[in-house]
């Protein structure tokens, strides 16, 4: 049976304090779009990620490793809270009707039931895999967490999140690499990204512009989406990385590790970090 390897991670249990939060809480306006839209996105696509992982839980591959069975409950235990908690967040910064607005609840769930088990794990990764890649290059390689001018109260959901991001992408990367190889799947699934989570995700991005700027919105929304594409363009080699079927964040740990160390001792959990592999032996 193949070997998964993961950080041993576990909820943090957080509590924020949303009274009061400033809702020019980001002075750089595409930045400030462009987390509030992420912070939209997250409970619909946290809730697809669960469905999809669930989905595994009583196969031989999870069932006969209690360590793998006791980590995909820890996921999905983060994984509600962030939805929770990026919905309190959008509530205080008065976003929450275009989350309601959406069409993401129903393209995640249509992909869920439309598609096999196999291609929503793959899907999983390769969301979990961007997530992973935007907090690198947008949040963690720019520097935005230091900026003293940004509204710590939101600040620190997002450091929280992004903690537990980090902590646990290895989860369904290797949970797909132990059960399909195939580039098939992957190049399937990146499509699907590609062409029914991007542009949901776009419109929600355009729809927070018409929020701030009714009269001017699509040319806003249009520089916008450009700068933030001109961080994911220095981050292509990490982005690739989902087609590599040796792909384990574990082996890349020389960029990995220090990430994780900081934000774990920015949250108040400075423990080293631990990696399992579904054999049972632990290293360090």
């Amino acid at each position: 049976m193949s070997l998964i390897k993961s950080i041993e991670f576990y909820s943090k249990k957080p509590e924020f304090d949303f009274n009061n939060i400033d809702p020019n809480w980001c002075q750089s306006r595409h930045l400030r779009v462009f987390w509030e839209a992420v912070s939209l996105i997250t409970p619909e696509a946290e809730k697809y990620i669960m469905r999809s992982v669930r989905a595994y839980v009583n196969e031989p591959i999870v069932k006969e490793n209690p360590w793998l069975e006791k980590l995909i409950e820890e996921f999905n235990s983060q994984e509600r809270e962030h939805t929770v908690i990026h919905t309190e967040l959008n509530q205080a910064l008065g976003i929450y009707a275009i989350e309601r607005r959406s069409e993401l609840e129903a393209t995640m769930r249509h992909l869920t039931k439309s598609l096999s088990k196999l291609d929503n794990l793959a899907i999983t990764a390769a969301l979990e895999h961007i997530f992973f890649s935007v907090i690198k290059l947008t949040f963690i390689d720019t520097h935005f967490y230091k900026d003293e001018s940004l509204d710590q109260k939101v600040l620190e959901v997002f450091m929280w999140h992004w903690c537990e991001e980090l902590e646990h992408h290895s989860v369904s990367i290797n949970l797909l690499s132990a059960v399909d190889k195939s580039y098939k799947t992957r190049i399937h699934a990146a499509y699907k990204v590609l062409w029914d989570f991007i542009p949901v995700c776009k419109d929600i991005i355009v729809d927070i512009e018409r929020f701030y700027s009714p009269k001017n919105y699509r040319s806003k929304a249009a520089v916008d989406i450009a700068k933030i594409i001109g961080y994911f363009s220095k981050g292509i080699a990490v982005s690739t990385k989902y087609f590599d079927m040796d792909y384990d964040i574990i082996k890349e740990g020389e960029w990995t590790w220090p990430y994780i160390e900081e934000w774990r001792e920015n949250m108040g959990h400075g423990a080293p970090v631990n990696i399992i592999q579904s054999g049972g032996s632990q290293f360090a």
